[in-house]
């Protein structure tokens, strides 16, 4: 997809973000299944992803959503915590209790990269 390929730059440029040829080469989309590109997807660059931490910029375009979720327990360790820091435009974000809670995301009408 034309979109994909191009938007991710101007976005993360807008945030001020430079990145290397490695890490362009390396961003990702996730459409968690759902086939729904328009609207619940996500682009996504990891410079670290373990079973209980991880480090990304995720790259949102106007009014795009990440589904609702949980980290659960695995194997017995709690689930993966969040940390979330803003980098450009705006991002609604709904956190509905404790860690293991449902929780989803949206960037604003500009797209956000969090």
């Amino acid at each position: 997809m034309k979109r994909q390929e191009k938007e991710p730059w101007n976005t993360l440029k807008k945030a001020g973000i430079v990145l290397t040829d490695a890490e362009k080469a390396n961003i990702e989309v996730a459409d968690f299944g759902l086939g729904d590109l328009e609207r619940t997807w996500l682009q996504l660059l990891t410079y670290i992803n373990s079973s209980r931490c991880c480090a990304k910029e995720l790259i949102l375009f106007p009014v795009q959503t990440c589904p609702e979720h949980k980290h659960p327990p695995v194997e017995g360790e709690p689930g993966e915590e969040e940390t979330f820091r803003y980098r450009w435009s705006e991002v609604y974000l709904c956190v509905t209790g404790e860690p293991n809670t449902l929780h989803w995301f949206q960037g604003g009408p500009e797209g956000a990269v969090i």
